[in-house]
């Protein structure tokens, strides 16, 4: 049985917006059919809010935090922490406090997650518009790839990589999204993996579980640009 790992954002929902309908009413009759697991950034509260109970509770597991907790039809398997050194933290600050960002700042710019921080210029707590003008700006002045590069020098236990759209996901070396690949392994260590992910290229927050998958022998990674390309895929009509 093949063992199918979707990323959420831009792969199974629009980017931080709920799974539409028709969307959710196609797929759900599949999952119920098959063996599947999220592999996502964000953590559980977010999930629930995107995803409806059904889709969710359907899913084998859902590795939330880059890997750094999985839940299991509602209930914690495993839980994975740390605390962040006040240096980084204050480092954050400064870029929040320094950007070239010419247009409105929100709330949440820092937020603490299971095993990760996600650190985001404009503050997560945006109006969906905001975060699009920022994308724009940031795709022509590659201030989130400086900060990523800075970063990585001044702090080189941590990996920081680009987070969606707007923001970089921080964690300690060999806990992002790659230790999704062992557990997987572990729970299937000769059935085929097949991941789904919207960045799964250099520099995108699936490529590190891409290539600790392609490590493997008997998986596939597929680039997706959205949640019909996945439909397209598994011939869901």
């Amino acid at each position: 049985m093949t063992l199918y790992v979707f990323d959420m954002d831009g792969t199974l929902t629009p980017a931080r917006k709920p799974m539409q309908d028709e969307f959710a009413e196609k797929f759900l009759p599949w999952l119920e059919q098959n063996q599947a697991y999220i592999a996502t950034g964000s953590d559980f509260a977010k999930v629930e809010e995107q995803m409806p109970n059904d889709v969710i509770n359907a899913f084998t597991g859902i590795f939330c935090a880059m890997g750094n907790d999985l839940w299991q039809k509602g209930k914690f398997t495993y839980h994975r922490d740390f605390t962040p050194e006040d240096e980084l933290i204050n480092e954050l600050e400064l870029y929040r406090a320094n950007t070239k960002y010419p247009f409105e700042l929100y709330p949440n710019y820092i937020e603490k997650r299971t095993g990760a921080i996600n650190f985001c210029v404009l503050g997560r707590n945006c109006p969906y518009e905001a975060r699009e003008k920022y994308a724009a700006w940031d795709a022509d002045n590659k201030e989130r790839l400086f900060i990523q590069k800075e970063l990585s020098q001044k702090f080189p236990k941590y990996d920081f990589s680009l987070g969606g759209a707007v923001s970089i996901d921080i964690v300690k070396k060999g806990c992002g999204k790659g230790q999704i690949a062992i557990e997987l392994r572990q729970i299937e260590p000769q059935e085929k993996i097949v991941f789904f992910g919207d960045r799964t290229f250099e520099g995108g927050n699936d490529y590190e579980l891409a290539c600790a998958l392609k490590k493997y022998s008997n998986t596939q990674v597929v680039q997706v640009e959205t949640p019909e390309d996945v439909l397209k895929f598994l011939n869901i009509i």
